[in-house]
């Protein structure tokens, strides 16, 4: 079996399969920054990460980095990792990393497949507006599918045998024009889409995020007991094996 385990109370996500860890846009602190602007945007979390809490940060094997952006590359907690530990990222968010000691940094391409070790990681284009700045991915382990998108849903993409998806579930716009992510009815159409037995939602709460950017962003947020979408790993540490 294959592993999802919630990372953090937002949006961070590790897999386990046999020796192999690997951690998808960690947070490890209590709070997360904009580089040099706590006041531009910020987030406390309200769990301690589930690598902080069962002392797995020295076990990850591989890291995951979807985006440039702060609240997926967090400087901080990346820095508590091995500077020689395998990162699979995009272009912007490898020349941060580098520029930091890290030493082993692969830039994905869209359509290709990367092995981290027992399991086979493989690249799409994520949805517009973030089609060129980010990617999402599929991770599986020769048997069970899990494909993951923190933004947009891609409608063209075409991926077969997906056992659980990663999405978006609160509507988030930028100046009320540019939308961030997926609302539950979006988010419905990308699961029948993908044909996905399980649903996990991302990105959660984006309301508690502070700062000025969060006076530019419009926000409705998916409400369990009303939005009827059956999800699974709700809280920090659940675990969905596929």
């Amino acid at each position: 079996y294959m592993q999802i385990i919630r990372g953090d109370d937002y949006q961070s996500w590790v897999y386990a399969h046999n020796d192999d860890l690997v951690a998808v846009d960690p947070w490890l602190t209590k709070k997360q920054v904009f580089p040099g602007f706590n006041w531009l945007l910020h987030r406390s979390a309200l769990q301690e990460s589930y690598l902080v809490k069962n002392n797995l940060i020295n076990k990850v094997t591989h890291i995951i980095i979807t985006a440039h952006f702060s609240d997926h590359l967090d400087l901080e907690s990346l820095n508590q990792f091995d500077k020689d530990i395998d990162i699979y990222t995009t272009h912007e968010a490898s020349k941060v990393l580098i520029k930091n000691g890290f030493t082993k940094v692969t830039i994905v391409k869209i359509n290709e497949s990367y092995d981290l070790g027992s399991l086979r990681l493989r690249i799409y284009q994520a949805g517009k507006p973030y089609h060129t700045t980010t990617f999402a991915y599929s991770l599986e382990d020769g048997n069970s599918k899990v494909f993951h998108e923190s933004h947009m849903f891609n409608k063209h993409l075409d991926i077969q045998g997906v056992d659980a998806c990663i999405m978006t579930v609160d509507k988030v716009k930028v100046f009320g024009i540019v939308q961030a992510s997926m609302d539950i009815e979006q988010a419905k159409s990308a699961q029948l889409a993908l044909k996905s037995k399980y649903f996990i939602p991302t990105g959660i709460a984006p309301s508690r995020t502070k700062g000025l950017i969060s006076y530019i962003l419009s926000i409705k947020e998916f409400n369990s007991e009303t939005d009827l979408l059956p999800t699974v790993c709700r809280e920090v540490g659940d675990t969905l094996s596929i």
